[in-house]
């Protein structure tokens, strides 16, 4: 979880998975906290996407040259930066204020400087007053700058169209094509995150944690992981990199092939678990299976495509 630390002096200190934090404001920084705002208002824009072995990245453009960095999309963390954008970029400034302190989903600690980022376009929208989390993540290194995180993306609409490969953000509802074609999903818009209901097989129900920054489908602890596949004979074992900001390794991922229900819908999917997730996420090789799937942070909604990419 991130939190807000308020400095007492100035030397105050405090897929591949991609990045599993959040951010939750605490105490006497929440009304200190920085506001970023989106320009112009009402709004809508539409850009494409780059979709890699990690995530969905897009390219945004910062303060007023316009200097483009790509960052990946992950509600599920605050916006961050690595180190060479914050100490090259003209459009930010390291804040005398606050700095972070987070866990990262493998239990790990890691905390730092917090930046403001004066203005970033994507398409033709302008986010101003940015909290930029300063994040050193070489596991990214030649791949993305670093993340749009929940900060940003709670100010507006965002269609993720996985067919066309294009980004629809928006201020309005009713401003976004092919909705006649989408389902409401159940979700919670909690303090934690986007909180979506999972039934199992044997009935039980767990809440999993809505994550575009995971590029898998679900995964689970182990100790969770065993109650809700036991008996479930479509296991097997894969190693796969495991990256936090805290640093990356190589483990055993133990992967079930199970049919879930999410509200009244059935899926199949794949279920795993590994010995250093500390957290339940539902990511993105669930969703792109269908042809888009729509987070409305203004009307705390989620809506998925009725038709599939694939069967």
């Amino acid at each position: 979880m991130f939190a807000w630390i308020k400095k007492t002096g100035p030397t105050a200190a405090g897929y591949t998975l991609f990045i599993y934090i959040i951010l939750i404001l605490k105490g006497c920084a929440l009304q200190n906290t920085p506001q970023t705002i989106a320009e112009p208002k009402p709004y809508k824009t539409e850009v494409p996407f780059q979709f890699d072995n990690k995530g969905i990245l897009i390219s945004t453009f910062w303060g007023t040259g316009k200097k483009e960095y790509k960052l990946y999309l992950d509600n599920h963390s605050p916006t961050w930066a690595n180190d060479y954008v914050l100490h090259s970029s003209a459009s930010v400034l390291k804040s005398k204020n606050f700095l972070y302190h987070t866990t990262t989903a493998d239990g790990k600690v890691i905390e730092g400087d917090v930046y403001i980022c004066n203005s970033m376009a994507i398409g033709a929208v302008n986010f101003k007053n940015i909290a930029l989390y300063n994040i050193s993540n070489k596991t990214n290194e030649g791949r993305a700058d670093g993340a749009i995180g929940e900060n940003i993306m709670a100010e507006g609409i965002w269609k993720i169209d996985f067919n066309q490969q294009l980004l629809t953000v928006s201020s309005a509802i009713d401003s976004i094509k092919g909705m006649e074609q989408a389902e409401l999903l159940p979700a919670a818009f909690t303090e934690k995150g986007i909180e979506i209901e999972v039934s199992f097989r044997n009935n039980s129900k767990e809440k999993f944690e809505l994550d575009l920054g995971y590029n898998g489908s679900l995964i689970m602890p182990a100790r969770e992981f065993a109650s809700v596949t036991a008996g479930n004979k479509k296991t097997f074992t894969e190693a796969r990199r495991f990256s936090t900001p805290a640093g990356a390794s190589t483990v055993e991922n133990t992967i079930v092939r199970d049919s879930i229900r999410v509200g009244r819908q059935h899926f199949a999917t794949l279920i795993s678990t590994n010995k250093l997730v500390k957290e339940k996420l539902i990511g993105l090789d669930f969703f792109n299976q269908f042809e888009f799937v729509v987070i409305d942070y203004i009307n705390k909604a989620v809506y998925l495509s009725k038709k599939r990419l694939y069967q």
